[in-house]
């Protein structure tokens, strides 16, 4: 039995729905507002990259999307379930099975005194499955994030990196739909962060889950699907990288190249920024 086909993949259809969504906090007699009327889609198998200063209200889609905190107006869905409607015991069993959680700081994401094979077993001990299934299924996701060698190690016998990936196996143990990412790299150096972000597109492929990552590193963001900037709780700008191929031509994401809609395209080169238009367009 193996652990990619034991959950079915449907990747492209909205999975994450916001709409018109608002989350104020209260702070005395002042209301605070983390989000003014975000809508966003997201869809499932897409790794998705939020960024933004501090205080623009990634986190906030974060805990809304991962249900640990509801919206003041507005509606967040995943998979179809409305988030703000259903009632805390249903919404303790999505968090359980449907979610999946990365936080900044490795210390936060491991039991310490868990081996790594313990830590990643441990989401699956509350399933019915069979002992042999979460040995098979903890082996093979050790595998995935390639501490398959490590798996009888204790987490502080770990570096940062490594430990943030054997966190990456936690997260996905029970093959959530979303895993929900807060500044994963923050702690680590280029190296691990590069491991830690291929164990997030491994996670994409293998099972179709779908990446929410809030980072300041845009290094980092460069790696996702797309990136979605926020500044003072609204939705500013989306992206899609483009990319060199392994002879040096660029690469436009799909949607771009239908929005371009043209055999013939200018290219202008300005200030170290690069331009691609329609030949003829809008200048």
């Amino acid at each position: 039995m193996s652990l990619r086909l034991s959950k079915e993949i449907v990747r492209g259809q909205t999975l994450i729905k916001l709409r018109h969504v608002f989350k104020i906090y209260r702070v005395s007699d002042t209301g605070v507002v983390a989000l003014a009327g975000v809508d966003l889609d997201i869809a499932r198998g897409e790794f998705v990259a939020l960024v933004g200063p501090s205080g623009s209200g990634k986190s906030t889609i974060l805990n809304l999307v991962g249900g640990l905190d509801r919206a003041t107006a507005g509606t967040v869905e995943v998979g179809g379930r409305d988030l703000g409607r259903i009632q805390d015991e249903e919404l303790t069993l999505f968090r359980r099975e449907e979610v999946g959680f990365l936080w900044q700081g490795t210390a936060r994401n491991l039991v310490p005194y868990l081996s790594l094979k313990e830590n990643v077993e441990l989401p699956l001990l509350a399933t019915e499955q069979a002992a042999w299934v979460r040995k098979q299924r903890v082996g093979e996701l050790l595998d995935m994030v390639g501490l398959a060698d490590r798996a009888d190690h204790m987490p502080w016998m770990l570096s940062g990196g490594e430990q943030q990936r054997a966190a990456v196996g936690v997260a996905i143990a029970n093959l959530p739909s979303v895993l929900l990412a807060d500044e994963p790299t923050a702690e680590l150096d280029s190296a691990a962060a590069e491991r830690v972000l291929t164990a997030f597109r491994d996670a994409v492929r293998e099972f179709g889950t779908t990446v929410l990552m809030v980072t300041h590193d845009l290094l980092a963001a460069a790696r996702a699907d797309r990136t979605v900037r926020l500044r003072d709780g609204r939705l500013r700008h989306e992206s899609r990288p483009a990319r060199l191929d392994d002879k040096g031509q660029l690469a436009l994401p799909e949607d771009a190249v239908a929005a371009l809609s043209a055999t013939e395209v200018e290219v202008e080169i300005s200030g170290g920024e690069v331009v691609v238009r329609r030949k003829g367009g809008p200048q």
